[in-house]
């Protein structure tokens, strides 16, 4: 997997700051031990002593005299061991506490890019793709039921209890997620919360440590044809659809407000075509109703949102037009 040079750069310096930063929390703690207990310090000097004495007897070939050097370096290290259990410590205490114990926070292991390298980088660029969402701004504790009518209308259910519905099933659905979770669609007019719970799941998975990337599908449209067309791009380099195909859970947001063209058709059917089969969760919102939407994009996308996702109705009133006429009396 490709990624661009500033993402690269980045890692290496997160990389760089957790390797500083654990180099500095030893010397930290060497100063206050050996200030404690001296014998400490003169474990680690002999030990150094040790090391050193045991090349240049391994150079000679004198294996005697190794193999002495050897037992004093592990009767060292035992009673270096002895010690820091008597002062309840670990025995890795006066090793660098690095983030990474595969790599040492140094990237790379084995000869290949670590794990933890790429860890950063996919966390920090679904950081910059979603830079643009209202993530901080959405939350389900802020989501209010009372703006739904608990009356039922025409022999239908009440708006409140629809919703309540909706609202605890995207609250399990957040705080259960895994890849394995269910598609979901939600449709409704517009102003009826899709986007406030879409949000909402959105954050409350992020911070279960999940690769989320969050948009509007006219913005990522927009945005993967400058990809497909500028002249500029680099073709090794993972590009925002690539992201959108590889992160754990994709929310699309306002699906029928693109400009609609033979491109747009296309990406879209790739889009969620491709994450059907790779299996990864996806949302989808839009204010369309079935029949609009099967009238949009015809069957073929169609067939794939209603046999593959779990449509959620929003029912309702206009919460925001509810919301501005509250705060316009006020």
């Amino acid at each position: 997997m490709a990624y661009s040079k500033d993402l690269l750069a980045y890692g290496r310096d997160v990389l760089a700051q957790r390797k500083q930063k654990a180099l500095q929390t030893l010397q930290e703690r060497k100063r206050q031990l050996y200030a404690a207990v001296p014998r400490l310090q003169e474990i680690e000097m002999q030990l150094q002593q040790t090391g050193y004495a045991a090349i240049q007897t391994a150079m000679r070939g004198d294996l005697p005299r190794l193999e002495e050097i050897k037992q004093t370096n592990l009767a060292l290290q035992q009673e270096r061991r002895e010690m820091l259990s008597r002062l309840g410590l670990p025995e890795d205490y006066l090793t660098p506490p690095f983030t990474c114990p595969i790599c040492q926070d140094e990237g790379y292991a084995d000869g290949k890019r670590c794990s933890c390298f790429d860890k950063i980088i996919k966390s920090e660029a679904y950081r910059r793709l979603n830079r643009q969402s209202p993530l901080s701004l959405c939350d389900f504790s802020n989501f209010d039921l009372s703006y739904y009518s608990a009356d039922e209308y025409d022999g239908k259910p009440a708006a409140r209890k629809q919703m309540h519905d909706i609202f605890a099933y995207c609250q399990h659905y957040a705080k259960t997620f895994s890849l394995s979770s269910p598609n979901l669609l939600m449709s409704g007019r517009t102003g009826l919360g899709k986007t406030h719970l879409s949000l909402s799941i959105a954050k409350a998975v992020i911070q279960l440590g999940f690769g989320v990337v969050y948009g509007s599908t006219p913005d990522f449209l927009a945005e993967a044809e400058r990809e497909r067309f500028s002249r500029n791009q680099n073709e090794d380099e993972f590009k925002t659809t690539d992201w959108m195909m590889e992160c754990d859970l994709l929310i699309l947001d306002d699906l029928g407000a693109e400009f609609s063209t033979s491109f747009s058709y296309a990406t879209l059917y790739q889009w969620i075509n491709t994450r059907l089969n790779k299996r990864l969760p996806t949302i989808i919102s839009t204010n369309l109703t079935p029949k609009e939407l099967l009238d949009l994009y015809g069957e073929r996308v169609f067939s794939r949102l209603i046999g593959n996702y779990v449509p959620l109705f929003f029912a309702g009133q206009d919460v925001r037009q509810k919301k501005e006429q509250a705060a316009a009396k006020s």
